[in-house]
């Protein structure tokens, strides 16, 4: 009965399932489209609600009544303004930025009234919108204000203004419509780079969740400046999806702003080492995050490649590979237990309120739970550390961080604190491509750290390989992204070496 039930009903109910979804994954591979899908803005704005702490007055743009209550919006594209009973009517009445046309010429794209901050007239060269009421116009593209009876005076050609090397122009882009879904869908299929000498377009990309979500702020910021198509969010795109950008630009360079924290430029770099780009894009950070490592370091280093080795020997079935890029540091132990409670803490349903602070309060309070409990207790009898091949001795540690540059736990410089009068003990350097390696040896010791009462235990210098045997599960984390790690080996290998744009405002 058995063996009946299995030939005629389980195999073929296997078999069919296997098809099927064999079936599936081939047409989703074939169908596949390598278009960057863009927002259709012939749909409606984009929609942002207006601060209620603003100081400045809103008026709305169909009824132009002034806007008092709190559910009032504003499309952060092009500027236009509307009440709730107005939105309908303002996405049917007013066109919003148009981000593709089939013109190489561009003219004003001009916005009745709220206009920004202290506008002068680009025309008499004086303030604008001083009156109470919709007055007075300005460019969404190039940012010029000009008064009513000055508005025939300037010429109608736009030339996209201070920005104009940065923006990719409308009639650069090449879109193709989709109409696979009930919605239309419109997808890039080619930029063509304009007449400008020193066209350097900038790709922006940003994560909301990071510190205390002032992701949103700086992607509506950035689609008011640029072409909104320019603008990533990575709440609803992976990184791939801003990098077709320097993919479709071929031999044109670009830069990239990531406005996030430590996890989510590692993530934007990851991506880049991985698609191999013909054009490597140059990126530059603007630190949103609770730790922000990489933005306050002078310089830029290399990118190592952590291989992690599981031994399955003991299960019966042979050991596998995972491979992680590190760019800032790694961390075994307390530091990343602490890192590991509090992202699970941001993941929870509970989790209601997000703001730098109070994320810097919430580590506090893990950290001092780390005093008490001691999870980690005796690391040094549950790990192992090589650098270049040779083991070091352990004191009574509860964590091993591995740095590639000099900040740590969101501003330390762990590798310099009391380094002066230590003879034999080698500078740290970005670009020397070798890893500074310490020990930490409790919670309350990395409490010293940070306001500089105490110095790490300094295991040594790696240049080519540092090895890493964890003999217990433990916690671990690479460039803020923590994880619980069951038993495994860590190599630490220099892999690549990172473009990155710095401020000259230090």
């Amino acid at each position: 009965m058995w063996d009946s039930g299995f030939c005629n009903v389980i195999i073929p109910t296997v078999s069919t399932m296997i098809i099927y979804v064999l079936t599936v994954n081939l047409v989703r591979y074939l169908m596949r489209d390598n278009c960057l899908s863009i927002r259709d803005v012939s749909k409606n704005h984009s929609w942002t609600p207006i601060i209620s702490s603003s100081n400045k007055a809103y008026y709305c743009s169909i009824c132009e009544s002034l806007l008092l209550n709190t559910k009032s919006v504003l499309c952060d594209s092009c500027g236009v303004c509307a009440d709730t009973g107005c939105i309908k009517a303002a996405d049917k009445q007013l066109v919003c930025k148009a981000i593709t046309q089939s013109t190489e010429i561009m003219k004003h794209h001009w916005i009745h009234g709220n206009l920004p901050t202290v506008a002068m007239c680009e025309v008499c060269d004086e303030e604008c919108d001083i009156e109470p009421g919709l007055v007075d116009w300005f460019c969404c593209w190039c940012q010029k204000c000009v008064h009513e009876a000055c508005k025939l005076k300037i010429n109608e050609i736009c030339d996209f203004g201070k920005f104009k090397l940065m923006i990719i122009p409308p009639g650069s882009l090449e879109v193709v419509n989709r109409r696979r879904t009930v919605r239309r869908r419109l997808q890039l299929r080619s930029i063509i780079p304009p007449v400008w000498s020193d066209w350097k377009p900038l790709i922006v990309v940003a994560n909301k969740k990071s510190g205390n979500n002032d992701g949103a702020m700086v992607l509506s910021m950035f689609r008011r400046l640029l072409n909104p198509s320019q603008v990533v969010d990575l709440s609803e795109r992976d990184p791939v999806a801003a990098l077709e950008w320097c993919r479709l630009l071929g031999d044109k360079s670009c830069n990239v702003l990531v406005a996030g924290g430590d996890g989510t430029v590692a993530w934007l770099l990851n991506s880049i080492h991985k698609l191999r780009l013909k054009q490597v894009p140059a990126v530059a950070i603007l630190p949103l995050g609770t730790g922000n490592d990489l933005s306050r370091v002078l310089g830029w280093g290399s990118e190592w490649t952590v291989t992690l080795q599981y031994d399955g020997r003991s299960l019966g079935f042979r050991g596998s590979q995972q491979r992680k890029f590190m760019y800032n540091y790694m961390s075994v132990g307390v530091d990343a237990q602490v890192a590991l409670n509090f992202h699970r803490a941001r993941e929870s349903r509970f989790y209601l309120f997000s703001h730098r602070i109070f994320n810097k309060l919430l580590y506090l309070c893990f950290g001092t739970q780390q005093v008490v409990e001691r999870e980690c207790k005796d690391l040094d009898k549950r790990i192992e550390v090589y650098l270049d091949g040779k083991q070091v001795d352990l004191p009574s540690t509860e964590s091993i961080v591995v740095l590639n540059i000099p900040y740590w736990g969101a501003g330390v410089k762990l590798w310099d604190l009391g380094l002066q009068g230590n003879e034999g003990v080698g500078m740290q350097s970005i670009n020397d491509g070798k890893l500074e390696v310490c020990a930490l040896y409790s919670s309350f010791h990395i409490a010293q750290l940070q306001v500089g009462m105490s110095q790490p235990h300094r295991l040594g210098q790696a240049k080519t390989v540092t090895v890493i045997k964890l003999l217990d599960s433990c916690a671990v984390q690479i460039d803020g992204e923590p994880w619980s790690q069951n038993p495994c080996e860590f190599s630490i290998t220099h892999c690549n070496q990172a473009s990155m744009l710095m401020s000259t405002y230090r």
